[in-house]
């Protein structure tokens, strides 16, 4: 009797090991799914920027966007409403300011440039929370955060030209995007994935009105990405901010479910295969190559990004 409760505990526990490893596969096939189609996609924002402003897109996109999430949420049940409101607003002001950043980088640098600087996030996220918390971080990990910004800057130097501070602006990305991170877990724990995301889309909607409204009256340079007043769009940028309203929202679909099923510490580390896909599709579509030094920086900041996630989690 007793070697069948042995025997049946066994096949518990063999079948928890094998449910909890076929997560982790699935949750890291999610991530890298997800983070393939917006380093994907990202690649296109310059078809956007010939026609609108920065703050035409993210108001077009997010008026796409916001209705989808709401919309389908009430019909399979998610719940939207966010608990505390004031800190669920204080997360999304950053990682707001954070893709405006970025998209607004996008329409002049190259993106291995741009997602070299959001990817400091995880580098500055154990800055930042280390002063937010009051820690103390050990001289491996700043050494590590120093080695990833120093990739950042040689994927910044060789792919943009000669270095000065405005090569620095995608890493203010980085910045607003760790500030973002360590909001969430500071400020939005027991917040719904779902609440967290249509309020933050639903902010970069009156974000984007808000400028599209003042361009409108006081329009800048027609031929400037940052200050063109309205614009109708020709079908074909319409057609590719349905492609980034639509194909966002499914990318952060299965980053959401990466996160749901899987260990964070692990997933998280995979974060940085956008960095990879982005730069592919750069260099194969566009003809956007990365030289000898950029490649060592994307290295670099993968490398130190993952010791750094890898040493948080051991903490």
């Amino acid at each position: 009797m007793r070697s069948i409760v042995l025997a049946w505990e066994i096949s518990r526990v063999h079948a928890y090991v094998m449910d909890q490893n076929s997560n982790t596969a699935m949750s890291i096939i999610f991530m890298v799914t997800g983070m393939a189609i917006v380093g994907i996609i990202d690649n296109f924002i310059k078809f956007i920027a010939v026609e609108i402003s920065l703050w035409q897109f993210h108001f077009l996109r997010s008026l796409i966007a916001v209705p989808v999430i709401v919309v389908f949420g009430l019909v399979v049940g998610w719940d939207l409403k966010p608990k505390r409101l004031w800190p669920v607003l204080g997360r999304n002001m950053f990682l707001s300011g954070a893709m405006f950043i970025y998209f607004g980088c996008l329409g002049f640098f190259p993106i291995a440039a741009v997602a070299a600087g959001l990817f400091t996030a995880p580098v500055l996220v154990l800055v930042i929370d280390a002063i937010w918390s009051g820690r103390r971080i050990g001289p491996v990990r700043i050494i590590t955060a120093l080695l990833g910004f120093f990739g950042t800057i040689l994927v910044l130097k060789p792919d943009v030209g000669s270095f000065s501070w405005v090569n620095l602006i995608p890493v203010l990305a980085g910045l607003m995007y760790a500030f973002g991170n360590v909001a969430t877990r500071k400020w939005c724990e027991g917040e719904s994935a779902t609440a967290l995301l249509w309020s933050y889309k639903f902010l970069m909607l009156i974000f984007g009105g808000l400028g599209v409204l003042y361009l409108y009256f006081f329009p800048g340079d027609p031929t400037n990405y940052l200050s063109r007043g309205w614009a109708w769009p020709s079908l074909q940028v319409w057609l590719w901010v349905w492609v980034q309203a639509v194909f966002s929202l499914i990318g952060l679909g299965f980053i959401m479910k990466a996160y749901l099923i899987g260990e964070v510490t692990y997933v998280s580390i995979f974060e940085y295969s956008m960095l990879i896909f982005a730069t592919l599709t750069a260099w194969f579509v566009f003809g956007d190559k990365v030289g000898v030094l950029g490649v060592l920086g994307i290295g670099l900041i993968i490398i130190t990004g993952t010791v750094v996630l890898i040493r948080s989690k051991e903490r």
